[in-house]
């Protein structure tokens, strides 16, 4: 996907702290022998592992994808008694020791991807040490990351022949073949195209951003009037892209990567059977004026008799478990500037949401739900209706913050990526004849006269 000098890799890439192909076994761990787009030695896999809808499984297979380039080094300067690690080490680190020694991971596979003499993706399989050594030590051969939307392609094929979760890691920087100049204009079509596997395989993606110091030599992709900077310790932006199952996808952020980044994004995600409850019987959401539960011993209440009168509407609380949502997905902000109301029958209106407390937590008959949303009702027009409360599929404002047209200067403008919004594009693309909502629950209503 760089942009750096080319080089012809001599076959193979080799890596002492480097990328390459070796050829001898490293600390007694023998290394799968690469090809154009490396495929492991072929093992009998198990079926998929059987989960409920929105129940993750307690461990998953991974493979772990690396982009090793000219364009990355500046992310892992080599090291030294008085350097800190940088941002994008600190936390791969941690995340590859998750991935190897953590509970939750069961086969898991390592490679450094980048391309070969003949403009070929190269998905180099290594081993844990080897993929350590190059995070600590940096890059130290010269080589040319493949287009984005080859590099993405080729990892989404190989983890699908083994049915594991794709973790993509890299600064998504898109450099075409400088052959085809025209795949600037068509970045969010060949992403979705270099994509198209998960669409037809039923798999989602998560995108996670994140920015670190950068030291050494940056290659943008907009050449002018620059063709590379040289930047010390300026924060770039790098990506991690976890692509699979959403059941297992679920498993690698919430117990695998654990602390995430604030810019997040999920693609294809949904919930179709969500707990909710009106709350009507609690000190801490009391309701107000004439509304009661239709079935007076349901222990769940997804239907109400409601009298809203003119000097004193109806107001109740809604409560919802998110709890198998992603982190973001569950910001009470969030859900306040992004739930919708729909309405047959009347007119409602959102009032606060709120996450549940450890008090709320606490109470036996709440401690189910993790949100509260507060619902008004001011005017009912017939006699039976619904309230259906939505989150819709939408796209965080961070990938429009963190996109530029020109990122030649990222000392000026820092924190940015090449066309990230028309990448983003391509991948909502894949979804776009799926659900609108990430989830949609609605409430049954009476009018009860006087």
């Amino acid at each position: 996907m760089k942009r750096g000098h080319m080089l012809l890799l001599c076959g193979a890439l080799v890596f002492s702290g480097c990328y390459t192909k070796k050829t001898t076994q490293e600390e007694g761990t023998p290394e799968n022998t690469p090809a154009q787009v490396q495929t492991p030695t072929q093992k009998i896999t198990p079926g998929p592992k059987e989960t409920s809808p929105t129940t993750a499984p307690s461990k998953v297979d991974v493979d772990l994808y690396l982009e090793v380039s000219n364009g990355m080094k500046g992310f892992m300067p080599p090291p030294a008694a008085e350097k800190e690690p940088t941002v994008f080490q600190r936390q791969l680190n941690k995340l590859i020791s998750e991935v190897q020694d953590g509970i939750y991971v069961d086969d898991k596979r390592y490679y450094l991807a980048g391309e070969n003499g003949q403009g070929k993706p190269v998905l180099d399989s290594v081993s844990y040490n080897t993929l350590k050594n190059t995070i600590t030590s940096g890059i130290k051969a010269d080589v040319r990351g493949t287009p984005l939307p080859d590099m993405l392609q080729a990892a989404l094929s190989n983890s699908l022949d083994r049915n594991a979760v794709s973790v993509i890691v890299s600064d998504f920087i898109h450099g075409p073949d400088p052959n085809n100049p025209g795949q600037f204009l068509s970045l969010d079509s060949d992403i979705r195209s270099s994509l198209k596997q998960a669409e037809h395989e039923n798999l989602v993606v998560a995108v996670l951003g994140n920015a670190s110091p950068f030291f050494g030599t940056y290659y943008p992709a907009v050449k002018k009037p620059a063709v590379k900077r040289t930047l010390n310790g300026e924060e770039v932006p790098f990506y991690i892209w976890v692509i699979g199952k959403q059941q297992e996808v679920q498993t690698v952020i919430n117990k695998v990567l654990r602390n995430l980044p604030a810019q997040q994004a999920y693609f294809g995600f949904a919930y179709p059977s969500v707990t909710y409850s009106a709350i009507l019987k609690s000190n801490t959401f009391r309701p107000a004026g004439v509304v009661y539960c239709t079935s007076r011993t349901a222990e769940v209440c997804t239907s109400v008799n409601l009298m809203p009168e003119k000097e004193e509407p109806v107001e109740f609380t809604i409560g919802l478990n998110l709890s198998d949502f992603p982190a973001s997905l569950q910001n009470a902000n969030f859900l306040k500037q992004n739930l919708k109301l729909a309405v047959t029958g009347g007119k409602a209106s959102l009032g606060t949401v709120i996450a549940a407390t450890e008090d709320v937590k606490a109470t036996p008959s709440l401690a189910q739900y993790t949100h509260f949303v507060r619902v008004k009702v001011p005017q009912l027009t017939a006699n039976t209706g619904s309230i259906t409360l939505q989150l819709p599929q939408v796209l965080p404002t961070w990938v429009s913050q963190w996109s530029t047209a020109n990122d030649n200067n990222p000392a000026g403008a820092p924190k940015k990526t090449y066309q990230l919004n028309n990448i983003i594009e391509g991948v909502q693309a894949l979804y776009r004849d799926k659900s609108e909502n990430v989830f949609s629950v609605t409430m049954k209503f009476n009018k009860e006269n006087k």
